[in-house]
């Protein structure tokens, strides 16, 4: 949900310490990653598409305005992230306004890392990143009467940064800071056909980063600095299908005909585009693919009257991959909903062969 707008930046925060560690050029080890900007793609079985994902910001109508035309929702996340000898504890909070056809978002994040970097024995590093973004989405179905149709934006605020350090026996030998110039996105949605069972979305991103390093150089005990800017688009495009709906396979009461109706799948196509001054642009596509299904069906879950479960899967062609469950709210409960997954994907070999991460997000919404 909205919490996985971090998941990009700490990854990109990951990237440079590993380049500034080995002292490659600027924005060599960003095109290495399997950068999913607003979503832990594999683990939530998220898509341009998902309306409960929302690594697209057109999406936020879809996934709250049913549930609460007007009012809010509060958000709060912890994650945990494994690469090679460092681990990081990232925590986020979201608040979500709605006032139909209308949704404004706030999200902020503060993450902190160390440990040792696997290239450079006897070297730690240490990082912390503050994220502040703002999001605006409107329903044009409801606003226009332009039928399923929503678009929506997401901005980080200016001056947004990371702070790194490597040092080795207690002396600080580098440190580096990260600015994020701009960090813009614009999404389209569409949704049409009985409980919504087609959808499509797109969503484009433009990233512009600053970094500044300062640091000591072992060998000839020189001090230097370098400094570099990274350019990059990002742009997906998917669609999502309840494939038994149109089918009419899904009708009844059976429990068969009710898992049958809440099975969603779909793919994407995520088109990279990074520009380093100096070292031209590296141009990169991935493919994703997502599953989510009720996993007990009413008749079988003696507290379906409060809790309905749910699986959440998917792949990608660059090896990522995840899982998780989740816990939505009915009845009484039908205003709260939380979701653990794990994950793991490729990352580049200076830190670690793979970047693995527990989730656990807890959402509440409030009506009015």
């Amino acid at each position: 949900m909205r919490w996985r707008v971090l998941h990009g930046f700490l990854f990109l925060v990951c990237s440079t310490a590993a380049r500034l560690a080995v002292a490659q050029p600027i924005g060599t080890d960003i095109g290495a990653l399997n950068l999913c900007l607003y979503g832990d793609c594999e683990a939530r079985g998220a898509y341009a598409a998902d309306p409960y994902g929302w690594p697209n910001p057109a999406t936020l109508p879809v996934g709250t305005l049913p549930y609460v035309p007007r009012g809010a929702f509060f958000s709060g996340s912890y994650f945990r992230l494994n690469v090679g000898g460092i681990g990081a504890d990232v925590g986020s909070g979201t608040i979500t306004a709605a006032a139909a056809p209308f949704l404004l978002q706030v999200n902020t994040v503060y993450a902190e890392a160390n440990g040792s970097v696997r290239s450079l024995p006897g070297v730690d590093l240490g990082f912390r990143t503050r994220i502040v973004r703002l999001a605006a989405a409107v329903d044009l179905d409801r606003a226009l009467d332009v039928h399923g149709l929503s678009v929506g934006f997401i901005g980080a605020v200016p001056a947004t940064q990371s702070d790194l350090k490597l040092s080795a026996t207690g002396v600080t030998f580098l440190t580096a800071k990260e600015d994020r110039d701009v960090d813009l996105t614009f999404g389209l949605h569409w949704r049409v056909g009985a409980r919504d069972w087609f959808m499509a979305g797109a969503f484009l991103n433009a990233l512009r980063d600053h970094a500044t390093t300062d640091g000591v150089d072992l060998a000839t005990l020189t001090p230097f600095r370098q400094t570099g800017t990274t350019n990059a688009w990002f742009a997906r495009a998917g669609v999502s299908l309840l494939p038994f709906v149109p089918l009419q396979l899904a009708e009844g009461t059976s429990s068969a005909s009710e898992l049958a109706g809440e099975l969603r799948t779909a793919i994407d196509l995520e088109h990279k585009n990074i520009a380093v001054p100096g070292e031209g642009s590296r141009k990169d596509y991935a493919a994703y693919f997502g599953l989510d299904a009720r996993l007990v069906p009413d008749a079988w879950n003696p507290i379906s009257g409060y809790l309905r479960f749910y699986g959440i899967a998917g792949v990608d062609t660059n090896g990522g991959w995840g899982t998780g469950l989740g816990f939505y709210g009915n009845g009484p409960l039908q205003f709260l909903s939380c979701n653990p997954a794990y994950s793991a994907r490729p990352l580049t070999d200076t830190l670690g062969n793979r970047v693995k991460v527990w989730t656990l997000t807890c959402s509440a919404s409030v009506a009015i």
